[in-house]
């Protein structure tokens, strides 16, 4: 089976740059043309696919780096969001391959709202060391692959928080920015305005058993905004995924202290479908969805029960996790350093390849991004999509989603389908930019769900 084990592209030395382009205004005519703008203007600014530029987004530099996680201490599966004046942390995770012991430092930078880097100074936006090394380390217990697991928890002593915004946190090797192992990105918000949502299906017959329309309210009572059409930017996100997200929007109405944005079409979302998703917390058995655990040359073998599209499939409720994945080994007390890596097999049987596109196993377990190692290859003589990539221990949802040539959004309806009745998770940043001032605040958080009744 290790012929079909990919490894991620080996990448060379990443030179930091703070040189970027001016991202151009993105158009709110729909939502595909609004998120692809975006998509297209981020990917231009840092060269995708290049070796020589530092990207503001989630990333991993170094093929023997994995499963890199941020999220709110104690709550693994949360978005790494942090409110001006708590008391919460972040709390990042990641694993090095090489079993052979590093000095990691790290370095926070601020960005403005489309993730370019902003033109304040670290000692403007951190009270402390904008930098520093991760020392908090330990080696791998009782696994067949051997690593070192990393930690670091901040805001700490030494480092907090001054302004909002979107942040990213570079990781780099022997105190060298050039030498990037992964960058993650966060947020801080200060929650001056209230956001109040409505996530339903279309209310245009022509979208309305595909795609869900999310409208809301910001009221902006106590808080002056001189002028929400060019003060403000909106940027919707669905389950966490940036290659669908929505920015940009401007209010359809303005009552003061209201600004409503109640569009029946520059806010739609693909509905798509409940995730797949499989068990592998525990290797002793054949946990759900798992069809075979096997060691071979000293390494644990994962097979998926092989799947099949259902994009012509009636929609039926499934409980999820909205593409996350929670790493986890069963009866042990220190997860994170005592689970252990499987070589995955997925399998997806299909008649035909899809023409002009290729499929990705897709979800928090590749990014929400379209990686290599990610990419499945079409078996002519089985009529089958297989992959094998290395995970670590844990339970996983995924789907399978379609990239065209060419595109930088995916489309999950080709395999998965697409129906306004899934559940999915949506998350509202508001960003305003004072007049006078060189950066965007982050006024404005909010999480709300398609299904569910959630708690702020």
């Amino acid at each position: 089976m290790n012929k079909f084990f990919q490894l991620t592209l080996s990448l060379s030395a990443i030179f930091f740059s703070l040189s970027c382009s001016t991202s151009s205004t993105v158009s709110q005519s729909n939502n595909s043309d609004t998120s692809s703008s975006y998509a297209q203007e981020t990917n231009d600014q840092a060269e995708y696919g290049k070796d020589d530029f530092v990207r503001y987004e989630d990333y991993v530099y170094k093929e023997n780096i994995k499963t890199p996680q941020l999220y709110v201490k104690g709550e693994p599966l949360s978005m790494p969001v942090l409110f001006m004046n708590g008391n919460k942390k972040l709390e990042l995770h990641f694993d090095d391959l090489d079993s052979e012991f590093h000095t990691y430092s790290y370095k926070i930078v601020h960005c403005n709202a489309n993730w370019e880097p902003s033109s304040l100074n670290p000692q403007e936006y951190i009270s402390g060391y904008f930098n520093g090394f991760i020392e908090d380390y330990k080696y791998s217990f009782n696994t067949l692959f051997s690593y070192i697991h990393y930690k670091l928890e901040f805001p700490n002593q030494e480092l907090t928080f001054t302004k909002s915004g979107n942040y990213i946190i570079k990781v780099y090797a022997n105190n060298n920015e050039d030498d990037l192992l992964l960058t993650r990105r966060f947020f801080v918000v200060e929650q001056r305005v209230s956001i109040e949502s409505n996530i339903h299906m279309a209310t245009l017959a022509r979208h309305r058993d595909y795609k869900q329309e999310v409208d809301f309210t910001i009221n902006t009572q106590n808080y002056n905004i001189q002028d929400p059409y060019a003060d403000i930017q909106v940027v919707l996100s669905q389950n966490r995924r940036w290659d669908n997200a929505i920015f940009n929007l401007k209010p359809l109405f303005v009552r003061t202290p209201e600004l409503i944005y109640n569009y029946e079409d520059n806010n739609l979302f693909d509905g798509n479908n409940e995730f797949r998703f499989f068990d592998a917390k525990d290797l002793r058995y054949q946990s759900m969805n798992v069809d075979g655990v096997q060691i071979e040359n000293g390494k644990t073998h994962l097979w998926v029960l092989a799947e099949e599209p259902r994009s012509f499939k009636r929609y039926y409720t499934q409980q999820d996790i909205n593409g996350k994945r929670l790493i986890k080994r069963d009866q042990s007390n220190e997860q994170n350093r005592e689970a252990d890596y499987m070589l995955t097999h997925f399998t997806l049987k299909r008649e035909t390849p899809v023409e002009n596109a290729d499929i990705y196993v897709f979800g928090e377990l590749s990014d929400w991004q379209f990686k290599e190692d990610f990419k499945m290859e079409y078996v002519e003589v089985e009529k089958e999509y297989r992959l094998t990539t290395l995970l670590k221990q844990g339970y996983y949802n995924y789907m399978y989603a379609t990239l065209a040539s060419g595109e930088k959004e995916g489309d999950l309806s080709v395999i998965e389908g697409t129906h306004s009745e899934t559940e999915n998770d949506y998350y509202f940043f508001v960003y305003h930019r004072q007049r006078g001032e060189i950066y965007d605040r982050l006024v404005g958080f909010h999480q709300d769900n398609s299904v569910k009744e959630l708690d702020d």
